[in-house]
């Protein structure tokens, strides 16, 4: 290696030699962390019946096959079972009841108890998409059409809302404050959600929109072929946007935000992380199998889970816990195929497979 020496005077003012040959950069060695615990089974129940919806919290889930509710508290307790008067197509738990989308057009309010109907809706001119979200005054209804409904607390109709294309949205509002953020069927709108009224609509590019993620002020949405923006969730305007050549051609599957991390996912098998103040790209993960469902965020212990369903090409079914910071796989557990998107509670993940079997996944 050559030598550049130069002079220079030290602090009594005498000429000393200084080297300013170049010198290989050294590393800085990785800061230890806390191994992340591998999460056990629990316990896990046998239904005989495919499940196709599951809400739950930490330490109780619900479940839907067909149109059936099973209540489940553990694997000693006898499950509440609920019979609904039609399909059920979503499932969200509230302070005392299980709340249910009804393939005939209504939403339906059980008692968690007793298993008697609390509240009853209102025909609402089509069949709800997932559960309804919640507003700060009562819910928000995404029907098959793409229309979305907004309800007060009492299931009182209050307004409707047809995307001006007249295209049906692909997945799920998002409500969170004042802000309703509905996926057309390339654009994201704003509604507010007291009137209905539209306050900002951007384009993402193209087909295939998913449901937004909405934190700390920001709106960030995925679109096929028109890659991931982040817009300021008030006024629309862009702040980043990250182009469809990440992993290629994508159909993104959603995306989920992870403290300062944002995680999406695609059919293709991809799972990216992007900064989510900055829209750098953090790490990318290819080949890991078809991706159905969106991302869990695990802030507590440092990684996202994501299913991975791939019959066809051979791959078992499995959810994989990875490495927030590196996308290095950390933990992996095989289950059967699923309908219902993998709940995650605290220490506790809730899995349903469509061969009936309910998981309660525990850190240990």
């Amino acid at each position: 290696m050559r030598q550049d020496t130069q002079w220079k005077r030290d602090q009594s003012g005498k000429w000393t030699r200084v080297d300013t040959s170049a010198k290989p950069i050294v590393s800085q060695p990785p800061t230890l962390r806390r191994p992340v615990p591998i999460p056990v089974v629990s316990f896990r129940i046998r239904t005989g019946k495919p499940i196709t919806g599951i809400a739950a919290q930490t330490k109780l889930a619900a479940i839907a096959s067909g149109n059936t509710i099973g209540v489940h508290k553990g694997p000693d307790s006898r499950p509440l079972l609920i019979s609904a008067v039609s399909t059920i197509t979503g499932l969200m738990l509230t302070q005392s009841g299980v709340l249910a989308s009804l393939k005939d057009g209504h939403l339906c309010e059980y008692d968690i108890a007793t298993g008697r109907i609390r509240l009853s809706s209102p025909d609402l001119g089509g069949t709800p998409l997932g559960q309804p979200v919640a507003t700060q005054d009562g819910w928000i209804v995404t029907l098959e059409s793409g229309s979305i409904i907004a309800v007060t607390g009492k299931f009182a109709p209050k307004w409707r809302f047809i995307p001006p294309s007249g295209t049906f949205g692909f997945q799920a509002a998002t409500s969170v404050g004042r802000g309703v953020y509905v996926p057309g069927e390339s654009t994201l709108y704003r509604l507010d959600a007291v009137s209905g009224l539209v306050n900002w609509s951007v384009d993402l590019g193209d087909r295939g929109c998913v449901s937004p993620t909405v934190t700390a002020g920001l709106a960030i949405a995925a679109a096929t072929g028109g890659g991931i923006s982040c817009l300021d969730a008030t006024t629309g305007k862009l702040r980043w946007r990250i182009g469809p050549d990440v992993t290629g051609t994508a159909t993104w599957t959603g995306l989920t935000a992870a403290g300062l991390s944002l995680v999406a996912g695609t059919q293709q098998g991809d799972v990216v992380c992007i900064h989510r103040e900055t829209g750098r790209l953090e790490w990318v993960r290819t080949g890991l199998g078809r991706l159905m469902f969106p991302p869990a965020g695990d802030v507590k212990h440092g990684c996202a889970v994501v299913f991975v369903q791939d019959t066809d090409a051979g791959i078992p079914a499995e959810v994989l816990g990875l490495d927030l910071r590196s996308g290095r796989t950390m933990w992996r557990a095989r289950v059967g195929n699923l309908d219902a998107a993998p709940v995650l509670t605290g220490d506790r993940l809730w899995i349903a497979s469509t061969t009936g079997t309910l998981y309660a996944f525990d850190y240990g």
